[in-house]
């Protein structure tokens, strides 16, 4: 569905800005050797500096620096040569250091845009800006309802490596705003930076809400923020929500108050969570124990130049060149290597049979073994090995999806081999299956009898018993053939 241009609502608009919370896909966390697997056993991936230890001091890790360097020029920012670490001090279970570790002044990002247009699902061209992009830890995770008046904190989350990407307030509807975030999610993953799963926390998005009547500064409202919002829908319905509830209240005469807000999706409605009154004071203070990160031009064009196409870039190449849909192009942009991994193994296929055995059958499997593409064992000649033996009928379906296992299981010999040692050899001697399709039809003489009644879809219980008496090695095509050939001998 195409979005047209924003209208009015009894005379008044929104102005929207953004503020995503994006897990990175380092291996360590932000400060410590600790791995940033979170989603383990409670309390086994953490170390003394994630846990406030007094006297452990925080390591830069390096990779997370590249990754938020990489999200920056993809979104056409600008690496800042020189950043800097910020304490933002508060008190709360989950933060055991007591402040949290951030670039409140001098972000490592700033600048750069998202663009939204008709393959977004706009009628109209809109450009988002960004305001900054700063790296910051993640905070441990609070566990409430396990046991009555207490809190569970499992600190495996706290430490790992966050970037906060934060808009210039140039959003005006819900639908940009969700169109926002989904283009983000597309362009973070395709670059690797983040697997950008909401459902498990890896993406939170923050919104900043304010209206205004039509005719005046569109900065003139006064904003509320909406907080942890965790999903697309959410996000629709909590702006929705909210500028309604603010357009009410300005028209009963009343003034928005600057507050911190939630949404209720049941009741489609926003709450109270903190007022402007009730707002800590952070005291932002420059983090004594980690130095400045200094970034040289080189190191800048050298990270440059390993990016990838965009996916705007991605979508109206492949979609004419293989004759795919544009949700088949964004199904690939959703894995990170996907595309690549296509376009290789394309090669002199069916453009529709490889995207569906990628998006079916090999998804299926990284999703039953928690796995990314890019990580696992499959490479694309295991992969072109089954499309080409299924093609040519040398397996059948069943067969190639059990080969696939066994390829992602790490299994290193080549498909021929796999045949063998299976016993799956195609049978290709004619007369040998004739034996055997005699001697089954003398075995059901019943079903001879309906076949020749009319009962013409009794073929199909011939060649089922034919491909279990020779355990799967015919080709079903030459099956079909030959079977029917000797029922109609007999009328």
């Amino acid at each position: 569905m195409m979005i047209e241009a924003h209208q009015t609502t009894a005379g008044f608009k929104a102005t929207i800005g953004l503020e995503l919370h994006v897990q990175l896909l380092a291996a360590q966390k932000l400060f410590s050797a600790a791995s940033a697997k979170w989603n383990e056993p409670p309390n086994t991936n953490v170390n003394v500096a994630d846990a406030g230890f007094p006297g452990a001091l925080p390591q830069l890790n390096p990779e997370c620096v590249q990754l938020a360097a990489r999200a920056i020029l993809a979104l056409d920012g600008q690496i800042q040569q020189r950043s800097a670490f910020d304490r933002k001090h508060y008190f709360y279970a989950d933060q055991p250091l007591g402040y949290q570790i951030t670039q409140q002044h001098h972000p490592i990002g700033r600048g750069g845009y998202v663009d939204l247009g008709s393959l977004d699902g706009l009628e109209y061209v809109k450009r988002i800006g960004i305001h900054q992009l700063q790296l910051e830890q993640d905070t441990a995770k609070s566990i409430h309802g396990v046991y009555p008046g207490h809190v569970l904190v499992d600190l495996n989350r706290a430490g790992v490596a966050l970037i906060e990407i934060v808009s210039k307030p140039d959003v005006d509807t819900a639908d940009e705003a969700v169109m926002y975030v989904r283009k983000m999610q597309n362009l973070l993953r395709h670059i690797g930076v983040s697997n950008c799963n909401m459902e498990e926390g890896s993406l939170r998005c923050d919104v900043n809400v304010s209206v205004y009547r039509d005719g005046e500064d569109r900065l003139s409202g006064t904003r509320c923020e909406l907080k942890n919002l965790n999903s697309l829908k959410v996000i629709r319905g909590a702006v929705n929500a909210e500028i309604s509830r603010q357009i009410a209240v300005v028209q009963r005469g009343d003034n928005v108050e600057q507050e911190t807000r939630g949404y209720d999706a049941q009741s489609d409605t926003t709450f109270v969570t903190r007022t402007k009154e009730a707002a800590p004071d952070y005291r932002y203070m420059p983090e004594p124990d980690v130095p400045e990160i200094h970034i040289n031009e080189s190191w800048i064009t050298r990270l440059r130049k390993t990016l990838p196409e965009t996916p705007e870039a991605v979508m109206s190449r492949m979609m004419p060149q293989y004759g795919l849909v544009q949700e088949d192009v964004e199904t690939m942009l959703g894995e990170p290597g996907c595309t690549a991994f296509f376009e290789q193994a394309v090669v002199g296929r069916d453009p529709k049979r490889v995207l569906s055995w990628i998006t079916s059958e090999v998804f299926g499997q990284l999703a039953y073994r928690s796995q990314r593409l890019v990580g696992s064992s499959l490479t694309v000649p295991q992969f072109t090995q089954i499309i080409d033996a299924l093609s040519s009928d040398a397996i059948t379906s069943g067969q190639a999806k059990q080969l696939l296992i066994e390829f992602m299981d790490g299994e290193q010999r080549t498909i021929d081999e796999l045949i063998a040692a299976h016993g799956w050899e195609v049978i290709s001697d004619d007369g040998k299956l004739r034996v055997i399709s005699k001697q089954l039809l003398d075995t059901h003489p019943k079903e001879v009898a309906r076949y020749l009644k009319g009962q013409t879809r009794r073929l199909n219980f011939f060649v089922g018993k034919l491909m279990q008496a020779t355990n799967g090695q015919a080709k079903p095509q030459n099956a079909s053939e030959i079977m029917k050939e000797l029922l109609e001998a007999r009328r």
